[in-house]
């Protein structure tokens, strides 16, 4: 999934030159993470920050069968955070393609792509992009100074 992930940011950003992004981190979350994440969210034991407030300039998060790529470089006026993400279909193999950006208070921002070939369901593009946003928040906050 992490090529089609890369292949998908080359030819929907292609101004980003990947080659710049070598000391991008790739973040596996396990299980056990992952479900620490949503019940600290859940249960208010992270405190909400701000998204500027994260050091991490770029990162792969990598959990269950999602990959988010997280930017900071981003030429949204009022995105922090520019994010590309895969994930794969439940029960499926097909693969689901969303971009969007944050914004200061991790409100998602849906781009609309043309994407032929991949993922055109616009309801099933932001509904995934939702379902991912406690756990991609909860890990900013986390890792926030």
């Amino acid at each position: 999934m992490l090529k089609e992930l890369i292949d998908y940011i080359k030819e929907y950003e292609g101004d980003n030159d990947l080659g710049d992004y070598l000391d991008t981190r790739y973040i596996r979350l396990t299980e056990q993470h992952h479900d620490q994440i949503a019940g600290a969210m859940s249960e208010g034991e992270l405190v909400p920050r701000k998204a500027s407030s994260c050091p991490a300039e770029r990162f792969f998060l990598h959990f269950n069968e999602t990959i988010l790529f997280i930017n900071k470089l981003t030429e949204e006026p009022s995105a922090i955070y520019d994010v590309e993400m895969i994930q794969k279909e439940e029960d499926s193999e097909d693969l689901i393609f969303v971009s969007f950006a944050l914004d200061d208070d991790y409100v998602p921002h849906y781009k609309n792509r043309q994407v032929s070939g991949k993922t055109a369901d616009e309801n099933l593009q932001q509904s995934t992009m939702l379902g991912v946003m406690p756990i991609l928040i909860g890990f900013m906050i986390a890792i926030s100074e």
